[in-house]
């Protein structure tokens, strides 16, 4: 006997529409049979045959099969006229096998076994999504503007998490208004017709979001390389693992029980899997550091750039993080310093900081959360730098710092010693110079 299947879903709403469905592939000749792996039909003669579909409230997500409490539901539907044919989820398909078979429950029923499949099935999939807003929002309201403005997995999430909880609200207000209209066709006395109406694409606006995200992701890996694989690995073998799972759980049907072992096993698989390939492949990505040699070829600054060195680099440190709203650069140099009695008597370190984007907003923002910090016995600099502002003060530690903002760029330079106007002048000249990756025409041509 021919068979197809065919893939095809309908919402809870959306009953009456599934049996006409059936009904109309019956009078082609296509006769449904059970769920697996779609919706199964098996090629027979053309008949006019009456199906009905219904919302058991008893049923949950988990089953791919009539449990027990549904079989013990078909007994009593079968004695009214109505034979199961199979069940998936909360899904119940029946055929009527008596022509004075009388409805298996009453509109009053049926409305509210809709919808409360219907509301639970929203704050199932909303209860996540308003959680992680809620925790990121949090991340980002305790974490400083500079530490997430300049990431572009946290510039992503900012970005996607409001539109996916603007869809999850659209939804529930959709939801909201069909309940409280069939309410009061109830109410009148008129009986709903569940039916497949044209309504906003919820579930085609939330693909498409997640389909951008995931390109603007891989588009940052492509230009970064490895930085943003410990984003990526997770979400990748999640979707690896999850496709074949649901595949064969479709295929083979557990029950209820097994159906939510399998699940929450594939879960802890995929955490496993990408924490070991993480641990192993990335071992950089927790930090974003990059692998820079010790003699700090490449950096945009070193302490000889601007004054006379003995010793040699014995350290270097260098983290960056960009995307459209701009860029931040840390970087770190260590000298051992030589004496002639002495060798390796003491160190000279330099660590800076350079913020870099083209909206004058953001610089603002960042500019103002550095000087909101107290600062001891600060000295405007501006002049001496030619910057648009500049500070300088010497921590209680003895740590020298300069705070500069140039129109596209801030600096924050922190030394072992003050720096004179000789030494800036060429720290300036260093950092703004053509050749220099960080000078802003090279980073926004």
């Amino acid at each position: 006997m021919k068979k197809r299947i065919i893939y095809i879903s309908f919402n809870y709403r959306d009953c009456d529409a599934f049996a006409e469905y059936l009904h109309q592939q019956s009078l082609l000749g296509w006769h449904f049979k059970e769920f697996r792996l779609g919706m199964v039909f098996e090629q027979g003669n053309p008949a006019d045959i009456h199906y009905i579909v219904e919302v058991f409230p008893k049923g949950t997500e988990m089953d791919t099969r009539p449990e027990s409490s549904a079989e013990e539901y078909a007994e009593y539907c079968e004695a009214a006229g109505w034979e199961l044919i199979d069940s998936s989820r909360k899904f119940c398909v029946f055929r009527r096998t008596e022509a004075d078979a009388v409805p298996i429950v009453t509109p009053e029923e049926r409305f509210a076994n809709i919808r409360k499949a219907e509301w639970l099935l929203w704050l199932g999939g909303a209860a996540p999504v308003f959680l992680l807003s809620a925790v990121y929002l949090s991340q980002v309201m305790t974490d400083s503007f500079s530490e997430w403005i300049f990431s572009t997995p946290s510039l992503l999430l900012f970005l996607f998490l409001p539109l996916l909880c603007a869809e999850r609200i659209f939804g529930g207000i959709d939801l909201l208004f069909w309940s409280v209209t069939r309410k009061k066709m109830l109410a009148a006395g008129s009986i709903p017709v569940y039916g497949k109406k044209k309504r906003f694409p919820f579930k085609a606006a939330r693909s498409v979001m997640l389909f951008l995200v995931v390109v603007a992701a891989y588009t940052h890996l492509y230009s970064h390389r490895e930085s943003c694989l410990l984003y990526l690995i997770p979400l990748l073998l999640i979707l690896i693992i999850r496709m074949p799972l649901s595949a064969l759980i479709s295929f083979w049907r557990p029950s209820r029980k097994y159906n939510q072992r399998f699940q929450d096993a594939a879960v802890w698989v995929a955490i496993f899997c990408s924490a070991m390939i993480t641990a192993v492949w990335v071992p950089g990505a927790v930090s974003g550091s990059e692998a820079i040699p010790e003699n700090a070829e490449g950096f945009p600054l070193v302490q000889a750039d601007y004054r006379q060195m003995s010793g040699a680099v014995t350290w270097t440190y260098a983290e960056h993080k960009e995307n459209l709203l701009g860029s931040v650069s840390h970087f770190y140099v260590d000298y051992n310093i030589e004496s002639p009695e002495h060798p390796y008597l003491h160190s000279d370190s330099l660590w800076y900081t350079i913020y870099q984007s083209r909206f004058s907003r953001i610089l603002a923002k960042l500019w103002e959360d550095e000087l909101s910090v107290p600062k001891e016995h600060p000295v405007n600099r501006t002049n001496i730098w030619n910057a648009v502002s500049a500070v300088s003060y010497t921590s209680e530690h003895g740590i020298c710092t300069e705070l500069v903002r140039c129109p596209d760029q801030i600096w924050i330079i922190h030394t072992d010693e003050r720096l004179n106007d000789c030494q800036i002048r060429s720290i300036y000249e260093k950092i703004r110079a053509p050749g220099n990756s960080l000078n802003p025409e090279r980073a926004f041509p």
